[in-house]
């Protein structure tokens, strides 16, 4: 017998021995062999499958009247998905400053889109010609300098020249608008405009409201105020943008039908789904606001608000050919071509990098001409020179925040939280307490989209690992037909009596506390059997894959794969945080099933992200006997408080404000124990005990009334926390 097979025969036996000691038939294949990259596979099946339906839908629209009524559908949810439009305030604008140029002059204006709500642009004006002039609206890209950059100054320039009234404004997050740069050392703290969008945007989605909503609201505001000019031409409206102002332009459009012309330009032409997932892919969102949710329930995807332009010309532009847009083109062209307008829907590629090159600019303004004025527009671009961006501003220092021109949309997140959640009398005695438990509990598990685990568990049982003082049985089991969950038992080697047993939930894994010397030893070696599971995602079951943004350094859970699978479970009108929730009431499933375990209840402690995991897995279920919640955030309050978090968004419930927070999902717990050990704020930094303290008031008094004080507590160590 060679060696290895020795040793491997050796190996065998001796687990076999172990296996037969403990009653368990140690080996089963392992469901990862039949779920290779389970999470990500498990939600590009539901998304493609809801896309595979509406490709269906698509296809049976064979009249006018049908794509026509498709696309007054398309808009409504569209316009439902980014929480519907705010009541119009007056502009009340403001003329900072003018330039007169040769041939036309440059105002630098501010209108207020909200009350307050300040955004700053310049007006190109024709200074030759016979007015009114056609307007141009021209949202920026994701560029710190936004209007102020070069080539964008060169479109705005090519467009005024040839007869168009243009207004230029900055995004939120962006030029004059920016929130981490600072005028006194001209260096931003956060040094990209996409972490201005995506730090303000999931924590809006918390509160009811998204940041998509606010960027279209402004360009909207911006066709308004444009109106307000006796230059404009108001039956004769375009938009233009690049990058994630072609996207702005893309979501402006399609809304607002007031646009007459479009060119999307580097902006999303394209299809989200299907999903071809392939071991190489990389995988990440992207930036919150060019995100609507669900979308893929509703199927709504980017091509059908580019077909929700038509019948008014659309100019698509990207930086080379490739299948994907390419097939987002035809698609378009098939609906203009329904309409009886293919010539109102063209397409030009830059054969250049991503950005609005000189090819791109003519492409752009040609596109104009012809639809507003019908003739062509420049065939070459005359010799510009770029202003200043200093000269441009509306502000005294080109910050808006750091000039206190009025709110910003942190300032504005501050002032709508103070308000949220709703205020809700603390349950003052049992039967109360037992009202408040269901109709949180009914909120919750809406709000997560929570199912009840149901079928069988159909555990599979690997190996045993035999350690000192007691063995590690690693086993999988179900959670839902395609989704299992990795566990080891830690099993002392002495025969105990059926026991309470604790489950370990956290978000580095079981393996983090699972090896030698580790805490599951320790409790393990004092006779406790523990369980530790991965849920979905984690640990073991890790997609296998890199995020497609990978440099965002301390912040870049905005654009990591958990981000990119929550975007993806909220497009199916689903929850990432929720599917874990179910894992862990699964795993309690599991627990229960083991004849070591007393019937009575389980304990669940859970560490980061599974602190959360696990509390509101308690408040859902009332098998668990008591919970120990470690290093989890303190509040959703405390991320709307601040410009700037490190929690990612896998821990977030959309809409939760609206309805409750931790404490109040805390207070759902109260009767059993309940320990909360070392808080964190939204940096992931201990939070100071007596903030913690009083922001969990509520639940405290909750706890008094239901005669259980003691059961709560809020610890900074480990050791004052109640023994697991």
């Amino acid at each position: 017998m060679s060696r290895y097979n020795r040793r491997h025969f050796v190996l065998q036996a001796g687990t076999l021995a172990s296996s037969l000691r403990w009653g368990l038939a140690a080996g089963d294949r392992s469901y990862s062999q039949d779920f290779p990259d389970m999470l990500l596979s498990h939600l590009t099946g539901k998304l493609n499958t809801l896309a595979a339906h509406w490709d269906r839908e698509r296809d049976a629209i064979r009249t006018q009247a049908a794509l026509e009524a498709r696309n007054r559908f398309v808009r409504e949810k569209f316009r439902e998905m980014i929480h519907a439009y705010p009541e119009r305030n007056a502009l009340r604008p403001a003329v900072v400053r003018k330039h007169e140029r040769d041939g036309y002059r440059v105002e630098n204006v501010m209108f207020q889109s909200r009350p307050n709500f300040w955004v700053t642009g310049n007006l190109y004006v024709p200074t030759a010609g016979r007015p009114p002039f056609p307007g141009i609206i021209s949202p920026c890209g994701h560029y710190p300098l936004a209007r102020m950059q070069p080539d964008y100054q060169f479109v705005y320039l090519n467009l005024v020249k040839s007869g168009f009234v243009v207004l230029a404004y900055d995004p939120i997050g962006q030029g004059e608008r920016r929130q981490y740069w600072d005028p006194q050392t001209g260096q931003a703290d956060i040094a990209d405009p996409i972490y201005e969008h995506s730090m303000p945007g999931q924590v809006l989605l918390m509160m009811g409201e998204d940041l998509t909503h606010y960027r279209i609201w402004d360009g909207m505001r911006a066709i308004d105020y444009l109106l307000t000019r006796p230059e404009v031409d108001p039956e004769r409206i375009g938009c233009a943008g690049h990058s994630g102002g072609g996207t702005l332009t893309l979501f402006i459009s399609a809304l607002d039908e007031r646009v007459k012309c479009a060119v999307v330009n580097e902006g999303g032409t394209g299809h989200r789904w299907p999903i071809e997932l392939r071991p190489e892919s990389r995988i990440g969102p992207s930036d919150v606001e060019q995100n609507f949710f669900p979308g893929a329930k509703h199927g709504v995807d980017l091509c059908d608000l580019h077909v929700a332009i038509a019948p008014r010309p659309l100019l698509a532009l990207i930086e080379n050919y490739a299948p994907r847009f390419n097939r987002a083109a035809e698609h378009i062209r098939a609906r203009y071509q329904q309409l009886g307008v293919p010539e109102k829907f063209a397409t030009e590629e830059a054969t250049d990098p991503h950005a609005w090159t000189v090819k791109l600019r003519l492409a752009a303004t040609d596109w104009m001409c012809r639809w507003f004025y019908g003739r062509s527009g420049p065939a070459q671009e005359p010799e510009f020179e770029a202003e200043r961006p200093e000269a441009l501003y509306c502000t005294p220092d080109g910050s808006v925040r750091y000039s206190h021109q009025g709110d910003t949309i942190f300032s504005l997140i501050l002032k709508k939280h103070a308000d949220l959640p709703p205020r809700r009398g603390v349950p003052g005695n049992a039967r109360e307490l037992a009202a408040f438990r269901e109709k949180i509990g009914a909120e919750i598990r809406g709000l997560l989209h929570y199912r009840k685990p149901e079928g069988p568990l159909d555990v599979r049982r690997l190996v045993i690992t035999p350690r000192k003082g007691y063995q590690v049985e690693k086993l999988e089991f179900l959670s839902e037909p395609d989704i299992y969950i990795p566990t080891w038992v830690f099993v002392p080697a002495s025969k105990q009596e059926p026991q309470e047993v604790t489950l370990f939930v956290n978000e580095a894994g079981k393996q983090a506390d699972g090896m030698e010397f580790g805490l599951y030893e320790r409790l393990a070696r004092q006779g406790k059997l523990v369980v530790a599971v991965d849920v979905r995602g984690i640990g073991e079951t890790r997609p296998p894959h890199s995020a497609s943004n990978d440099r965002w350094g301390p912040y870049s859970h905005l654009f990591d794969l958990e981000t990119a699978m929550t975007y993806m479970t909220w497009y199916l009108e689903e929850s990432l945080f929720g599917m874990r929730v179910q894992d862990v009431v699964r795993s309690v499933d599991y627990v229960l099933s083991r004849p070591e375990a007393v019937k009575t209840g389980v304990r669940v402690a859970g560490k980061g992200a599974g602190a959360l995991w696990a509390l509101y897995a308690a408040a859902l279920d009332p098998r668990i006997s008591s919970v120990v919640a470690e290093r989890g955030l303190l509040s959703y309050r405390s991320l709307a408080q601040v410009d700037r978090y490190t929690h990612g968004a896998g821990i977030l419930v959309r809409d939760a404000l609206l309805r409750f927070d931790l404490p109040q999902v805390a207070a759902a717990v109260a009767g059993r124990k309940l320990t909360l050990l070392s808080p964190v704020d939204a940096m992931k930094r201990a939070s100071n005990l007596a903030d913690a303290r009083e922001a969990y008031r509520w639940t405290a008094e909750a706890y008094r009334n239901a005669g259980a004080e003691g059961r709560f507590r809020i610890v900074a160590h480990a050791e004052e926390a109640v023994s697991y």
